[in-house]
């Protein structure tokens, strides 16, 4: 069979690495993005799972690992009646024992940990990496419309800097972020009405850290009455700090600093650094949202272009990571057999439907029933009916960790590799066995290391 061309809208972490990946398993790619790189973003605090599949997928471990990112070894919270901190850490051993460790023995330890990134090199770091793939980017172009031959989408309407242009595919994937393009265009937004907040957020210098052993390699979660506080280090010295509230408005700066001042955030000798126009603060609104359909004929939705929840848990880019490597996958497993492509294609939306259903039902537990922290845990329990997770907290762990749905994936990507779709599309079949026994065996190691 031909090379599947393949149109991607939007160079953020779900468009750059389905175009990765894509165009690394033999598909022609080309990818669209309105900005020019490097640009700001929210979102900072990562998840584990997030770079496990991008070292799975691209290999980028040794180079995210390189960056000197901010270590992550979970968050710590002031959530519930009482008011004394609670720790989430990725790895059990640091839950039971990091009180008895020092900053010395935690960073030199094989601790499992994510990292805590500024987004404007994260982003770019990604989007070069699908360039040196074979990616085609396009910065400074802008995805306008869908073209449409009867139900199909057959490419995109642009605009750049030489006017607009069409652009055909055989898949379009709308990777546009809350810009929501195909969704808008197709009719199918759905909001999330009782969890719809906004967040007013700056970025500080100076700023401290929870204690002598975690302190700055953690993210704190504060809650306030008018909703809660982030408190993320994105560098040795600069933290990002943002208030989410349901008041559907940007807060002044004198509101934010008084909201800052009943908190018990390090924040004594930190200075805001001034944004892009002087001001140091930023709003965004409208974070929960949906869609009736994440697919349909020659096109899908990844990312926040699919769905967003409160990021109370930090998901928006490990969905966005997660969410590119099911695409990718789905899609190249449509081009590779076109009978099963409605099956595959809402199977895809189906396992997208699946997750972002149990990170909702977490959000709206976690607003109703804060006062009672252990509840939390015991109601993820019940999500996660996994024999090998044994307590409630680890449970909520591994969930909120993205560990549940990277397994899912990584058992998805296994199957499609006994299908053997990648020899359909002219790949070498040492490579094909090669990435069987991968995800095999990260399958299996991943397995050991939850009993």
């Amino acid at each position: 069979m031909t090379r599947p061309t393949i149109l991607v809208a939007g160079g953020g972490p779900a468009g750059a690495t389905a175009a990765a990946i894509l165009a690394k398993e033999g598909a022609k790619v080309t990818l669209v993005e309105k900005a020019h790189f490097p640009r700001h973003h929210v979102g900072e605090s990562l998840q584990p799972a997030s770079f496990d599949l991008l070292n799975f997928h691209l290999g980028l471990g040794p180079l995210m690992a390189s960056q000197g990112f901010p270590l992550k070894f979970g968050a710590i919270y002031e959530w519930g009646e009482a008011s004394k901190r609670w720790s989430v850490l990725f790895d059990e051993r640091l839950q039971e024992g990091a009180d008895h460790l020092d900053r010395e023995a935690l960073l030199s330890g094989d601790y499992l940990h994510a990292y805590q990134v500024e987004r404007s090199v994260f982003d770019q770091i990604l989007l070069d990496h699908a360039a040196s793939r074979g990616v085609e980017v396009r910065q400074g172009v802008e995805a306008r419309s869908p073209l449409m031959d009867g139900e199909r989408v057959t490419g995109l309407t642009v605009r750049g800097p030489d006017g607009e242009e069409t652009l055909h595919a055989d898949w379009v994937i709308d990777a546009t972020g809350t810009r929501c393009l195909l969704g808008r265009h197709l009719g199918l937004n759905q909001e999330v009405k009782d969890l719809r907040a906004t967040a007013t957020y700056a970025y500080f210098e100076g700023a401290g850290g929870v204690d002598d052993t975690l302190g700055r390699s953690v993210q704190l979660v504060v809650t306030i009455p008018e909703g809660w506080v982030w408190f993320i280090p994105v560098s040795e010295n600069k933290t990002s700090v943002g208030i989410v509230t349901h008041e559907r408005r940007k807060l002044s700066a004198e509101r934010f600093a008084e909201i800052l001042s009943r908190t018990t955030l390090p924040m004594e000798g930190a200075t805001p650094l001034p944004g892009p126009k002087g001001s140091p603060f930023r709003y965004e609104k409208d974070w929960s949202y949906t869609h009736t359909q994440f697919t349909g004929p020659g096109w899908m939705m990844v990312g926040d272009a699919a769905c967003f929840t409160d990021p109370i848990l930090s998901g928006g880019v490990d969905f966005a990571i997660r969410g590119a490597c099911n695409a990718a996958v789905a899609v190249l497993s449509a081009a590779a057999d076109p009978a099963e492509e409605s099956a595959i294609m809402t199977a895809y939306q189906e396992r997208l439907k699946d997750e972002f259903a149990a990170y909702l039902k977490l959000a709206r537990y976690w607003y109703g029933n804060n006062r009672a922290v252990e509840g939390l845990f015991w109601k993820m329990h019940e999500f996660i009916p996994v024999s090998s997770i044994s307590t409630p907290l680890r449970a909520f762990v591994y969930q909120t960790s993205g560990e549940c749905d990277a397994d899912a994936h990584f058992h998805v990507f296994s199957l499609a590799q006994e299908k053997k779709i990648f020899r359909n599309l002219a790949v070498d079949p040492d490579q094909v066995k090669d990435a069987l026994r991968r995800a095999r065996r990260h399958l299996k190691v991943r397995g050991e290391a939850k009993d």
